[in-house]
């Protein structure tokens, strides 16, 4: 310890005896073992893996550290030049250490160990949360998906089905007697009844789809509002901080004949754990930021686009049910032609009632079946 040796050449200067000697050798070891423990429990908060107290607990180390000094200072043996430290050659010795440790217990450097270890344990949680969503993401779609397309398949063959079925009964000229019996009612209304209830499914997956993407996109967008505060660039920035302070300590005791060498030693020390909070900090950010986030938007920009998957298909699916639109349309001006041409009286009069309930069902029916779809695709446009 550079103290030992500047009392040891004083000593001789002011004729202090042996004993006292001794006994400010010994109180100064002492003093500097009890020291390095403190330096030891400073180097092991560094290196906690979690950030909780680090702060408190290196300030409080330094108060210890402060007030162990004033104790040696106060049980230094007179001397024929003065008392405590002072009169044995160590005043720089002290006055240097406690300018030191004054400016180490502003806790800059358990700061800095601080936050490189909030920011490697936020971007290993923001990382793991991530993929969950994307998970969450491929699980609800690949779901949503299939019931989706279910109900796509299945409505256009139900109106492929009242396509084929007016154009059956046109061919063989049952289409009017079917109308006047009253047959034509149930199905139209059975067929409107099942298109509705899997027009409504459609939207309910779909609803699901936009609010999930929404959550998504939001907490995307919070991230990248957030990427000054954890990514690379702000990691080493802020160790670079943390090094610049372990590398002041030194100049700061630097006092008289008092060179503070050990504080190098300890700034040297500090800056490993340091150093290895901001390379585990910094590669996750890396992975977050370039890897997980892209392939996060990448996901919602292709399966959450649009109300299918692949775009065209539910463009390709609105043709084909506009295709057999116009076919039904084109049966039931048909056979409206057709019932002009009856004869007056009951027949007529029943065929005209159905028929015309027919019509207005299957309007209302295909306007319900676009409309609800259109509602559904919009619940996508977040």
């Amino acid at each position: 310890m550079q103290a030992i040796g500047a009392i040891a050449k004083t000593a001789g200067e002011i004729g202090m005896t042996r004993d006292d000697l001794s006994k400010a050798k010994d109180l100064l070891q002492k003093h500097g073992d009890e020291r390095d423990r403190l330096f030891d429990a400073m180097l092991s908060l560094l290196g906690k893996p979690s950030a909780d107290g680090v702060i408190d607990e290196w300030k409080s180390t330094c108060e210890k550290a402060s007030e162990l000094l004033d104790g040696l200072n106060s049980s230094i043996p007179p001397s024929p030049s003065g008392e405590r430290l002072t009169g044995i050659g160590a005043g720089d010795f002290y006055e240097g250490e406690k300018k030191v440790w004054a400016e180490n217990g502003k806790g800059q450097i358990a700061l800095v160990s601080d936050v490189l270890v909030k920011v490697k344990v936020a971007n290993t949680g923001l990382i793991q949360q991530f993929n969950d969503d994307l998970k969450s993401i491929r699980d609800s779609n690949a779901e949503g998906q299939s019931t989706l397309n279910e109900n796509l398949d299945a409505i256009k063959a139900e109106l492929l089905d009242l396509a084929n079925t007016l154009a059956s009964k046109v061919g063989d000229k049952t289409l009017t007697a079917w109308m006047k019996d009253g047959s034509a009612k149930e199905y139209i209304k059975k067929w409107r009844d099942d298109v509705a209830q899997k027009s409504e499914s459609n939207f309910t997956v779909a609803q699901q789809k936009g609010q999930l993407k929404k959550q998504i996109l939001d907490k995307i967008e919070a991230l990248k509002n957030a990427r000054e505060q954890l990514d690379e660039k702000w990691i080493e920035e802020m160790y670079r901080s943390g090094e610049e302070c372990t590398k002041s300590l030194p100049s700061l005791g630097e006092t008289g004949d008092y060179r503070a060498l050990d504080w190098v030693r300890f700034g040297e020390e500090c800056l490993e754990p340091l150093g290895e909070s901001r390379d585990v900090a910094a590669e996750q950010s890396k992975t977050l930021f370039d890897e997980v986030l892209p392939g996060l938007q990448g996901e919602i920009d292709a399966r959450y686009a649009a109300l299918t998957d692949d775009p065209s298909e539910i463009s390709d699916w609105k043709s084909e049910l506009q295709e057999r639109q116009e076919a039904i349309q084109e049966a039931l001006a048909t056979e409206d032609e057709v019932i002009k041409n009856l004869a007056e009286g009951p027949y007529q009069e029943a065929a005209r009632d159905t028929f015309d309930g027919v019509r207005s069902t299957f309007t209302e029916g295909m306007k319900d079946l676009l409309d609800r779809t259109k509602d559904a695709e919009d619940q996508l446009k977040v």
